[in-house]
């Protein structure tokens, strides 16, 4: 019975064992299953490839196309690489690179299956997938082939790939390979421009410890990196640092001042030539003090001592290398190469985009110029031709002269951009020759001037409850003696009195547009009277703020949130920085596009030399303000073009609205429009920032010869007005409203009759036209004196309450 039992207890315990290894089977088959269907449709992804032709593809370029698909430039950026063969390179930095990436390369046949198990496990359990544990073959693979971004479909071709070239080259192309497409940071590629970049010096000229310390940075560019951009500071002895003229960036905009005075004594000690200081001052470079970096030479010693204990070196070689200092000889090398404003513009959305998508800085450089992309950008060549061709004509620039650095000045930037796409169509950044190191005028930020006035107090206020009726006293403010008018600004021209909003813009009055910005968060309902003059319980920074987060919303970076917080430079546009032709001519986009707003791109669409996307531009409309709003502002704009301060502008055949702008002493003259179709900027300034001896009037002559030609087979077309609008007779004329609103700070004899007959807007136009000849305002001013003398004593009483307005404020 007990041996019944015992037979029935084993017999149960065996088929337990029996189950839980079936199940292991399946689990295994299973898993196998899905692993083997996993890797085939990732090889399935992997398009074929030709190892031979390794040199081709080591250099393969990029290409940048038009909106129309046409080739325009193939990327060529030969100061970063620089091929040398295997027999140029020095056994130790072979060796070292071995040592440390791949110590049995020699052995293996493309795949180190134990180094990769440990790699893979540390992947999974960390969900990161950032280990190494690839062989030299698979790196080149990666370098060559794959994408740069971390993942195991990446892993599993970077394997497929690595033995399909084991089979086509021997270990010596492989290495020679490597070598020229592996990144050393700072933009270099190559073990050649490594060794031109650091130690200024050909690669077969490196020393032991040299080689070392280049070997040493391809693990982790950055962080390995021989030396580290820092910035000069007053302990800094100029006549010896080592320094790198490199792209300045926003970090560095605080410190400009200084960062000008050390460049200039640099020039003064003959280490920069006066051209590098321009571009220094015009913030497109900025000297950077090359500081060693101590991890590198952490790295150095942890190869040399691998070189030790695998038979690389001996002992002898090992004590003389661990003693040698390391003395560093950077290349400053040109930052030249690019033969277009256009494309050098698109080239930097390029990086940002390769880098939003996971490449990091070195590899967004490296694909950009060696990757074989294929980039689509919006450019309409027949209209980028025609603004190159018109800007280059001598005739638009008034004391046409030649500086020290033989460019001609003054200079221009100007930008259009394509109204229903956003997209910018055609870019000009300067006269004379363009592109690569020269100062891109188009994305400079220079003082706007009163072109800032819509965009800024003008726009900020409507989104606050203004109407284009709103009634302001438009006079010298240096006779007003009230504590809370403490910034008195003054026109150029004259002072137009008790006026509406619409006739301070089109007039571009300096008071009017800090009276406005005052009120922007102001409760009317606080006024004491109708009729007063300036509000007393002005929120000025909360006024301030709103402009910026205006500003902000229309795509302008450059607002200084301290030294611009007044009303000189958010009202009247005297700012720190300022805004720069791309990003103004963007801020305006807003008024054709009916409120909505989208940052101007220039990339379509990005794709590999295998053909995938990798990315492509979608929309992105933002709302920032309300429709009704931006026609109304619209249509304030376009009596600037026909009889305020942009009559040079106005372009043949097609509805013209836009802003001119003049800066103190006429150092920038601006005119920002547009039309149904484009809008666009022009910038005229000097580089040195002297004063221009002419106003904004021509460059709205300039805005007018750019925009003629590319509307020439347009149909002329006009805004259709949204619906919630309705007019009212205000100050002799009708003026629109949106629907709920009213004007304010104006009496009973300001307003008139509602008027919703669309035909009366046309005989507004026409009433407009006649104000602006003598002779009409002759048959008007007839027609005055014949109205009734209630109407005269109700007039007389109103200029009795501004007088009396006037003259307390006087007091």
């Amino acid at each position: 019975m007990k041996r019944n039992n015992k037979k029935k207890k084993t017999h149960r315990i065996s088929s337990f064992f029996k189950v839980i290894f079936l199940l292991i089977l399946i689990a295994i088959i299973t898993l196998g299953s899905i692993a083997g269907c996993y890797l085939v449709s990732v090889l399935k992804k992997a398009p074929p490839i030709d190892p031979k032709n390794y040199r081709e593809k080591l250099f393969e370029t990029s290409r940048i196309y038009d909106s129309n698909g046409d080739l325009l430039q193939r990327l060529v950026k030969d100061e970063y690489a620089e091929f040398v063969s295997i027999d140029n390179i020095p056994k130790d930095l072979i060796n070292a690179v071995v040592s440390v990436e791949d110590e049995r390369f020699f052995q293996h046949s493309a795949v180190d299956f134990k180094r990769l198990a440990g790699a893979l496990y540390y992947d999974l359990m960390s969900g990161r997938f950032d280990q190494g544990g690839s062989t030299i073959t698979m790196q080149l693979a990666k370098n060559l082939y794959t994408s740069r971004v971390q993942k195991i479909e990446r892993k599993l071709m970077d394997i497929y790939y690595a033995y399909q070239i084991e089979d086509e080259l021997s270990k010596e192309e492989i290495l020679e390979a490597y070598l020229n497409c592996a990144g050393f940071s700072k933009g270099t590629v190559g073990v050649q421009a490594a060794s031109k970049m650091f130690f200024g010096k050909n690669v077969k000229d490196l020393t032991l410890a040299e080689c070392a310390l280049i070997a040493g940075v391809t693990n982790l560019p950055e962080y390995y990196t021989p030396y580290n951009r820092v910035n000069i500071t007053d302990e800094d002895d100029l006549s010896s640092i080592q320094f790198e003229l490199v792209p300045a960036d926003t970090s560095q905009k605080e410190n400009i001042d200084k960062i000008i005075e050390y460049s200039r004594k640099l020039l003064d000690l003959g280490r920069i030539d006066k051209f590098d200081l321009h571009l220094i001052e015009s913030n497109q470079l900025v000297p950077m003090k090359a500081q060693f970096n101590e991890k590198s030479l952490e790295r150095q010693h942890k190869i040399l001592k691998n070189m030790l204990k695998q038979g690389m070196i001996d002992q002898a070689q090992f004590d003389e290398a661990m003693n040698q200092p390391i003395v560093l000889n950077i290349s400053n090398r040109s930052q030249s190469g690019i033969s277009s404003y256009f494309v050098d513009t698109a080239l930097k959305e390029t990086k940002e985009i390769l880098i939003n998508s996971g490449f990091s800085k070195e590899d967004a450089e490296s694909e950009l110029y060696r990757g074989g992309l294929n980039i689509y950008t919006s450019m309409n060549t027949k209209i980028q031709q025609s603004l190159e061709e018109t800007v280059q004509n001598t005739k638009y620039y008034p004391g046409n002269t030649v500086d020290v650095n033989g460019d001609p000045q003054p200079q221009v930037g100007s930008v259009i951009i394509d109204n229903k796409t956003h997209k910018v169509v055609a870019l000009v950044g300067g006269r004379g020759l363009g592109g690569g190191s020269l100062a891109n005028r188009a994305t400079i930020p220079r003082q706007p001037g009163s072109a800032i006035k819509p965009i800024g107090p003008y726009l900020t206020a409507f989104n606050h409850g203004a109407t284009a009726g709103d009634v302001y006293l438009d006079s010298n403010l240096k006779y007003v003696n009230l504590p809370y008018i403490q910034y008195k600004p003054s026109n150029v021209g004259s002072y137009i009195g008790w006026t509406t909003i619409r006739k301070l813009l089109v007039r571009s009055s300096n008071v009017g547009a800090y009276l406005v910005s005052r009120d922007i968060n102001t409760d009317f309902k606080d006024r004491k009277n109708r009729y007063s003059t300036y509000s007393q319980n002005v929120n000025n920074e909360a006024n301030l703020n709103s402009i910026i987060d205006t500003l902000e919303e229309l795509g302008v970076t450059s607002v200084d949130k301290v030294n611009d917080l007044n009303y000189a430079a958010l009202s009247l546009g005297g700012m720190t920085r300022g805004i720069s032709p791309l990003e103004m001519a963007g801020a305006f986009t807003v008024f054709p596009s009916e409120g909505q707003f989208e940052k101007p791109t220039f990339v379509d669409k990005i794709v590999t030399s295998t053909g995938d996307v990798i990315f492509e531009r979608k929309d992105n409309l933002v709302e920032v303000a309300d429709k009704r709003d931006t026609y109304i502002l619209t249509d304030i704009l376009k009596e600037v073009v026909t009889s305020g301060t942009g009559r040079n502008a106005r372009v043949k055949g097609q509805v013209t609205a836009g802003k001119t702008g003049t800066t103190n002493d006429k150092r920038e003259a601006w005119f920002v429009g547009f039309t149904p179709y484009y809008t666009a900027s022009v910038l005229l300034a000097k580089d040195n920032h002297d004063p221009l001896g002419f106003g904004s009037d021509r460059a709205a002559t300039l805005f007018k010869a750019i925009m003629d030609p590319i509307h020439e087979d347009l149909d002329k077309v006009d805004y259709d007005k949204p619906d919630g609008i309705y007019r009212k007779y205000v100050n002799g004329r009708y003026e629109m409203f949106k629907d709920g609103t009213t004007p304010r700070n104006v009496d009973k004899l300001y307003w008139g009759r509602d008027d919703d007959d669309d035909d009366d807007d046309d005989n507004n136009k026409k009433s407009d036209k006649k104000k602006d000849s003598k002779k009409d305002s002759k048959k008007d001013s007839k027609k005055d004196n014949e109205n009734s003398n209630d109407s005269k004593s109700k007039k007389k009483k109103r200029r009795s309450i501004i007088n009396d307005n006037e003259n307390s404020n006087n007091r």
